[in-house]
This record gives C-alpha cells, sequence and structure tokens, in this order.
C-alpha cells in the first residue's frame, strides 16, 4: 500500500511492515467475530498486510506511544464492547471490525465495511480517522487531531 508519508512510512518499517508484506488473517477474523466485531473484505485486506504489527512513535509531548495491530488484545479491554456498540450505533452500522489499538489502551481502532478508519476512546470520545490507511495512521502516528464524531 503506497501513499504513506516520509515519517509514518518510516514508522512502519521500524516495525517490520515492507510492500508486499502478507501475513495469515485467520487469528484476526477470530478475533473480529468471536468478539461480537465484523469480518469483511476492507479489514481482511488491510489486516493482510499491517495485522501483527507493533509500532512505537513520538506524541508531540515527548511522549513514546503504540499503535498494535492485534485484534484479539483490542478485544480484551474492558470497555471494548460499550464503545464498539456505541460507534456502531453512531454510525449507524451493523458492525465494525477491530484492527487494534493505540496509545496504550485508551484508542480502540476500528473500521467499517467500506475501509474508513474510526477511534474509540476510553474516555467515551469517538473519531473519525480517516477514509483510508495512510490518512488514519498519519493521524494516531504523528499525533494528529481525530475529527470527533
Amino acid at each position: 500500500m503506497s501513499g504513506f508519508s516520509d515519517e509514518v512510512r518510516h514508522i512502519l518499517r521500524e516495525a517490520g511492515w515492507h510492500e508486499g508484506r502478507t501475513v495469515s488473517t485467520q487469528p484476526y477474523s477470530t478475533a473480529n467475530t468471536s468478539s461480537g466485531g465484523a469480518w469483511f473484505g476492507a479489514a481482511e485486506k488491510f489486516l493482510r498486510e499491517f495485522g501483527g504489527l507493533h509500532l512505537r512513535f513520538l506524541r508531540h509531548d515527548g511522549s513514546v506511544s503504540n499503535l498494535q495491530f492485534e485484534p484479539a488484545l483490542a478485544a480484551q479491554i474492558p470497555y471494548f464492547p460499550a464503545a464498539h456498540e456505541a460507534l456502531s450505533r453512531r454510525l449507524h452500522l451493523p458492525g465494525l471490525a477491530v484492527l487494534g489499538v493505540a496509545y496504550g489502551d485508551d484508542l480502540l481502532l476500528l473500521m467499517d465495511s467500506q475501509g474508513r478508519f474510526y477511534g474509540a476512546g476510553c474516555d467515551d470520545c469517538l473519531y473519525r480517522l480517516g477514509a483510508d490507511a495512510p490518512t488514519a495512521l498519519a493521524a494516531v502516528c504523528l499525533d494528529l487531531p481525530f475529527e470527533q464524531l
């Protein structure tokens, strides 16, 4: 997948990503369906390339943070069921795929069937992160403002 800024591309490469990377999505499919999440082509395509990556990056305040594309870990976060339901309801969508978690356990990363990225915070805030992976990953990794829903 192309379209990443140089800084995001560097963060991805540091985590082990490369163009053409492919991993099995079976564990991610299972994690989604067993946790009440949805599973569809857009999530499978994204996680086939980025699943299992653990990104580390600096935030504007100088702290080191992370983004993990691990649906099973995200689904274990205590606020996951309520946040997933609230975001699905707000967007009027029957289901969202869980992709992972960022900023420790503070932000769940979810995707709709069209491949748009969303975040649900532990503070009950819901966000639109981007219409595609380059936009969403830039928003998270470069500490850009999110669109609150």
